[in-house]
């Protein structure tokens, strides 16, 4: 979408090198602080969603290894990186909530007004991805392919279970922990005429007895993966983990998985999607525990 901002961060393509990363710092310092002082952070704002639309596009540009270590080393961005990326999040959550709302006062039933959010081609890409590796470490195992799914923090607005179940006709279990999301996630299912299809749990994923399932995702904004992973190896039989995070310059958005503590725990790294620079944000890593294996 096309946002407003108040800084005046530039292409990444158009500047030289160490201006890029001066000014990407500067700008993430300039929306940061804008955030912090908002008190108003849904879709309603403009200015904050301006803001975060250009952050969007700042992330989406090409960096080098080196502008990405520039700037996840610099102090500033050490310090309130976290502070950032809570405010992103309920922004996120925010706008989530809305479109879920939005989409249940529709007088049209079914899929139509959910393919037309800006977000659905995003998650259409990133669930293929994501369904196209997951199909590489089931085959040729039918029966693990047609087993049910768990989505850990499918939040207000569940676009990444819906399109599961509707690429991979298979049955969706949902974990959301938050209540608001879970009666605006289980409204709109019923509205959609999913509610049979797509079942909502209010839980928490670090608390969840995993053990029927063999196949769980786990979204990018749960802030306890640690505790959801501990939850999967006391409870779930070799069950092949999904593990939305961020890389590189998204880190920035994103809280990334540190793979040497996964590595650490038992957890082997199966596979990855990668992000589609102009499209996608996330990428996804493919777990096993050896323990469980």
């Amino acid at each position: 979408m096309e946002v407003y901002s108040t800084g005046t961060a530039a292409s990444a393509s158009s500047l030289p090198r160490w201006q890029v990363v001066d000014d990407f710092i500067a700008f993430i310092r300039e929306a940061n602080e804008l955030l912090q002082k908002e008190i108003d952070l849904s879709p309603a704002n403009q200015l904050v969603t301006g803001v975060i639309g250009r952050i969007f596009t700042q992330l989406r540009s090409r960096y080098l290894p080196e502008e990405v270590q520039a700037v996840l080393s610099n102090e500033y961005i050490r310090k309130h990186q976290r502070q950032l990326q809570d405010k992103l999040s309920e922004a996120e959550f925010l706008t989530e909530l809305s479109d879920s709302r939005q989409a249940c006062k529709a007088l049209a039933f079914g899929l139509d007004n959910l393919k037309n959010l800006p977000n659905w081609p995003v998650y259409i890409a990133l669930v293929k991805q994501e369904l196209d590796t997951l199909r590489r470490f089931t085959m040729p195992d039918s029966r693990l392919e047609q087993s049910p799914v768990v989505f850990v923090g499918s939040g207000p607005m569940p676009l990444s279970p819906i399109i599961f179940y509707l690429l991979g006709d298979v049955e969706v279990v949902c974990l959301e922990k938050d209540a608001v999301a879970y009666e605006a996630s289980c409204s709109l299912l019923e509205h959609i005429g999913l509610g049979s299809k797509i079942k909502v749990v209010l839980e928490n994923g670090a608390h969840y007895d995993y053990g029927s399932y063999k196949r769980i995702f786990v979204a990018s904004l749960v802030r306890n993966k640690q505790a959801v992973l501990e939850q999967i190896c006391r409870t779930a039989s070799d069950p092949l983990v999904a593990m939305r995070t961020a890389e590189g310059m998204k880190q920035i958005m994103y809280e990334a998985i540190d793979e040497e503590v996964l590595a650490s725990e038992g957890w082997h790294i199966l596979g990855r999607t990668e992000p589609d620079e102009g499209l996608v944000i996330n990428s996804t890593l493919f777990l096993k525990h050896r323990g469980l294996e």
